[in-house]
């Protein structure tokens, strides 16, 4: 059993933006039966944590609450009967907490990281494999074109290799540099929503159709483009609200006889008892294929909690990571 009695935990101390979250310390309990205490090397940021520290989306907690729910570390005490070994590099999703220097966790939840990847790597991808894994089942795609917005962003570039390994073709749309990744993840076409036009360009590469599917993590400002990128019957995948909800009259969706879903990924995955295999095949396709890795946009100390949600917030490409060692921790 470890002496490690206390930890650093970044909490949302009420609703808000990232001026509510403050870094404090609190007392570890023991370890119960099956559990591990994991020391945080890195933790990832998502966005949509950023929805429910807001106290205003569909997923609720009550406040105050540790943040974080994605990371990567090393196992440094185990209770009885933990199915892990002391010293295993372990990465998890989504684990309520993670933003901090140690953090107590279901062994069951833990994935071991292959050799071939850093503790960064897998507080990139964790979440994104599980996302783009469970997205991936929503609609029937094999030897059919898909759309995928924001293909560049660490969900978007899992769920383009994952979809391009089930033969499906992919249209990734992406800006500027970040095109390549896209491309180097698997998608078979890409359009650089920069300078191109969105629209026009999948309907020519479609021949006119509009694709069987569109997963949109955006909302708001894309929703009506994306329903013109589908084909009849196809159907269009919220699974983000970067610009907001999205508002849809039902008459929109009559010329094409559309449908739209609000993607629930509990809904999609057989338990959780299912996230750590998710997990897995995604930590295989990153060591097989380094671009499906979002670059890293920032790196910050858990001191720097806040002012690392404001960098995700104000729309930083690539992965936004907390570093508890960066200046120092318990």
């Amino acid at each position: 059993m470890s002496e490690q009695r206390e930890r650093r935990v970044a909490r949302a101390m009420r609703a808000g933006g990232p001026e509510v979250i403050e870094v404090g310390l609190e007392e570890l309990p023991a370890l119960k039966a099956g559990e591990a205490l994991v020391r945080v090397e890195v933790a990832g940021l998502n966005h949509a944590e950023t929805l429910i520290r807001s106290g205003k989306y569909a997923v609720r907690i009550p406040f105050p609450y540790p943040l974080g729910g994605e990371g990567a570390g090393v196992v440094v005490a185990t209770g009885p009967d933990a199915s892990i070994a002391v010293g295993t590099r372990v990465c998890w999703a989504p684990v309520l907490g993670s933003c901090a220097t140690f953090l107590t966790a279901q062994a069951s939840v833990l994935v071991p990281i292959p050799e071939a990847l850093s503790f960064e790597d897998a507080a990139s991808v964790a979440v994104a494999g599980l996302t783009a894994g469970g997205l991936a089942r929503v609609w029937p795609l094999r030897g059919r074109e898909a759309v995928v917005w924001g293909a560049a962003g660490a969900v978007g570039r899992m769920l383009v290799a994952i979809l391009a390994d089930a033969q499906v073709k992919v249209i990734g749309i992406a800006s500027g540099k970040r095109v390549d990744a896209v491309r180097m993840a698997g998608a078979a076409h890409v359009v650089d929503r920069a300078v191109d036009d969105v629209v026009q360009s999948v309907r020519a590469i479609t021949s006119g159709r509009g694709a069987a599917a569109v997963f949109d993590p955006i909302g708001a400002s894309t929703c009506e483009a994306s329903l013109e990128l589908l084909a009849p019957r196809g159907c269009l995948i919220n699974y983000g609200e970067l610009s907001g909800p999205v508002d849809l009259n039902l008459h929109q969706l009559f010329p094409g006889s559309l449908f739209v879903t609000k993607y629930n990924g509990i809904c999609w995955v057989e338990g959780v008892a299912e996230f750590p295999r998710l997990i897995s095949d995604s930590l295989a396709m990153a060591a097989r294929n380094r671009a499906v890795i979002s670059e890293i946009a920032g790196r910050f100390a858990l001191s720097q909690a806040a002012d690392a949600y404001r960098a995700l917030e104000s729309g930083a490409q690539g992965k936004v990571l907390v570093v508890p060692a960066l200046m120092g921790g318990l």
